[in-house]
């Protein structure tokens, strides 16, 4: 049953990617840190070191890129929107 965190986790990770890139933001963040949410989970379960230390060191990655856009998206708000 625990690869369908990592899975899950992969779908939105892929979704938050698209988004990031076409520059929604908010809707990035939120795919972002859902698909956190999957891999703290799947973490959890995961026996295997090697896949472990893998999956870590995307979440640190990905956890990265949400911080970077949750930074960017505040600033836009106190800038009133623009840039």
């Amino acid at each position: 049953m625990y690869t369908n965190f990592k899975d899950k986790a992969i779908e939105f990770v892929k979704e938050a990617v698209t988004e990031d890139t076409a520059g929604n933001y908010e809707k990035a963040l939120s795919l972002y840190i859902n698909a956190l949410e999957y891999f703290k989970t799947h973490l959890k379960y995961e026996k295997n070191p090697r896949a472990k230390e893998a999956i870590t060191a995307k979440f640190e990655e990905y956890l990265k890129r949400a911080e970077e856009v949750r930074k960017m998206l505040d600033n836009q708000q106190s800038n009133g929107g623009n840039q």
